[in-house]
């Protein structure tokens, strides 16, 4: 993940969110006007994502296997 995309250590802007995610760009902003996906803060007109809540978004949404 690029530097440019990392707010800080512990949060990401939407390309490094997506990427982490495995998803376009695209779909985090339809998430984000359709009021799903990972819950995301805005700092001023920045968008971003914190780690945490992007790892528990993927465990939240996990199916099949043994848990």
């Amino acid at each position: 993940m690029s530097d440019i995309h990392s707010i800080s250590r512990g949060a990401l802007k939407p390309p490094a969110a997506a990427e982490f995610l495995g998803l376009s760009e695209n779909t985090l902003a339809q998430w984000r006007c359709r009021d799903t996906g990972p819950a995301y803060v805005k700092l001023g007109r920045t968008v971003v994502y914190r780690i945490e809540t992007l790892e528990a978004f993927l465990r939240a949404n996990e199916s099949g296997g043994a848990k």
